[in-house]
């Protein structure tokens, strides 16, 4: 708990070798959200089997493990989001110490990401006037929730061309990341850090009702639009960030798969925004943030 879970994968993956895949976990927990959640999906299965299967209560988790496939099928036709099942097909994977092999037959489109896409109760009890700071500072940044909480005016820094960066330090996963601050809200945010103290959470409460997710999505759609549009800050965002490793990729352009919802850019463009957010997919990027 509380260690590097991106530490982990990465020792997984030299571990491994040449017989690492993409998507191979690891074997453990590193958050307590993550066990409160895991705990909550295990807990839900093992109800589902004495009700459904008529397993006795006592019985070992070994003797229901054979219903594991059948239980997520279930929980597929009742219409439960792919996300949901994605979590619970992993809760179960990490109860078991091994991957469940149940394939979902609906793939997840665009249309079912409705996170911070539309007004929703909470908008209503948040003024932007009344915290002005805070949404600027998101909005420059695309920092989530967690990694706002933590800023202070020390993570932030100008490089030798002049871009400034924050760094986000034990983000989500435990993954250290840099991100470039939007050039046009450059100055904004020099403005806030001279009125903050050194060591010192730039804000000490940050409103329940603020929707971070929609100003980091923004972020994502200006970060994007701004290096389409300057090849000069393209370049200089590349020069901070590893090389983009895609050895089974053939072509620089990326095309979605969602066919609803076509999607086609630049890999390095949207390599960019899903280093700065802070993801290893560039379909994630563009599905959640992009679209």
């Amino acid at each position: 708990m509380g260690e590097s879970r991106h530490n982990a994968k990465i020792e997984l993956k030299e571990k491994m070798g040449e017989d690492y895949r993409f998507g191979m976990s690891v074997d453990t927990i590193h958050s307590y959200k993550t066990f409160d959640i895991y705990t909550e999906h295990c807990n839900r299965f093992v109800e589902w089997c004495i009700n459904e299967k008529g397993v006795n209560k006592y019985s070992s988790l070994n003797n229901i493990k054979q219903y594991a496939k059948e239980y997520l099928q279930a929980r597929e036709e009742k219409g439960l989001s792919l996300y949901t099942l994605k979590s619970e097909k992993s809760a179960l994977g990490k109860l078991y110490g091994e991957t469940i092999d149940y394939k979902f037959q609906k793939p997840r489109t665009t249309k079912e990401i409705t996170r911070s896409r539309n007004e929703v109760k909470n908008d209503k009890h948040f003024s932007v006037e009344k915290n002005q700071d805070l949404v600027d500072i998101c909005r420059a940044t695309g920092g989530r929730r967690e990694d706002i909480e933590k800023l202070t005016k020390d993570c932030f820094f100008t490089d030798k061309n002049g871009q400034m960066w924050v760094r986000f330090e034990q983000s989500k996963g435990g993954r250290d990341r840099i991100a470039p601050v939007l050039p046009e809200y450059q100055a904004r945010v020099q403005m806030i850090l001279e009125t903050r103290e050194p060591n010192t959470p730039l804000f000490s409460n940050i409103h329940g009702a603020a929707d971070i997710h929609s100003f980091r999505r923004e972020y994502a759609q200006e970060l994007y639009k701004a290096v389409c549009n300057n090849d000069t800050l393209k370049e200089k965002i590349l020069s901070e960030y590893p090389a983009r490793n895609e050895p089974n990729i053939k072509g620089d352009t990326y095309h979605s798969h969602d066919k609803e919802n076509q999607f086609k850019g630049d890999r390095d463009n949207i390599y960019i925004v899903s280093e700065a957010l802070g993801h290893n997919r560039l379909e994630v990027s563009v599905n959640h943030y992009l679209k």
